[in-house]
């Protein structure tokens, strides 16, 4: 199965967006705790499977910062995809056409240098309305099979081409990016992958191939390709996405200073491992240390670390 995944992810077929160990929130943490949070995790995905992201994927965090956006940039990110914004913003990106944009975290100081495509999701993470295919959800699966009572691909396919004329208007590229799923989705991702499979082929044989539209199974960095190589020029943006509102009554700002305990504990812990690094460090340095001595320096930092956190 380990084999299976990384000749998947070889050929592009699978892609491991962000691939931080947790999807970091942008507002409370201190960007140390970026930088440690996707280091371990991009360690991992090199190791596993001998490949480094590309794509910031942050769906769901409750607003975007530009550290976040400076930081995945000099990480190596080419784009960044997130859904939420605050709904004002969203109405008015969507009436102008800028949901893709040029991102430049601290521009005063870093210029261009750390700039990075940012796209805006138009649905959430959602699929279309009607095509979740999953068991968790009551949406029909698509049936081409004309000897069925079933049979719903004409509507489906009809209905599936409204959302894309209705989504590319919203957007400069002749290229769109659809999402399939949702929170817990692919329970079933045989009975998913069936469905959204026979949705391409009916598609484009019989309405794509005359709409000059053609669906694909796709990744965000094929997409960003894609985009890429169209040439075309966005707006830029400089500041950061906060507070983030659903509607004019939505705040989601109480992360702000809610658990207020937990967010020194973690403060407290930060900063004794950031020092305890210093210290692993200058002491590997020392030219009197002997191999074995590394095991006790390690040992001495976790031990520390414990007692900070109140562990035993």
């Amino acid at each position: 199965m380990k084999d299976s995944v990384r000749q998947l992810v070889r050929e592009g077929r699978l892609e491991l967006l962000n691939a931080g160990w947790s999807m970091q929130d942008e507002a409370c943490v201190y960007y140390e705790d970026m930088i440690n949070n996707m280091m371990i995790g991009h360690l991992f995905v090199l190791e596993a499977c001998g490949v480094k992201p590309r794509v910031g994927w942050h769906i769901d965090p409750f607003g975007h910062s530009n550290a976040n956006q400076r930081l995945f940039a000099e990480m190596g990110f080419d784009a960044f995809f997130f859904a939420r914004l605050d709904y004002q913003d969203k109405e008015k990106r969507l009436q102008d056409k800028t949901m893709e944009f040029v991102w430049r975290p601290m521009f005063d100081s870093l210029g261009e240098s750390a700039q990075i495509f940012g796209h805006a999701l138009y649905h959430h993470y959602s699929a279309p309305p009607g095509f979740d295919f999953d068991t968790l959800s009551g949406d029909d699966p698509f049936i081409d099979d004309k000897r069925l009572t079933t049979f719903n691909a004409d509507d489906k396919a009809a209905k599936f081409h409204e959302w894309v004329l209705e989504q590319r208007e919203h957007y400069t590229s002749n290229n769109i990016i659809i999402t399939m799923g949702d929170d817990f989705r692919f329970q079933n991702a045989r009975q998913y992958f069936k469905s959204s499979k026979a949705l391409i082929d009916y598609y484009n044989e019989h309405i794509g191939k005359y709409a000059n539209v053609e669906l694909i199974f796709s990744t965000p960095s094929m997409y960003v390709d894609a985009v890429n190589a169209e040439g075309l020029t966005y707006t830029t943006k400089y500041d950061d996405m906060f507070p983030y509102a659903d509607n004019d009554l939505s705040y989601w700002t109480g992360f702000y200073t809610s658990r207020a305990n937990d967010k020194e504990y973690i403060r407290r812990a930060e900063h004794t491992l950031m020092a305890s690094n210093k210290l692993f460090a200058l002491n590997s340095l020392s030219s009197e240390l002997l191999p074995t001595d590394f095991a006790d320096l390690a040992v001495t930092t976790k031990d520390a670390m414990m007692d900070v956190i109140g562990v035993t």
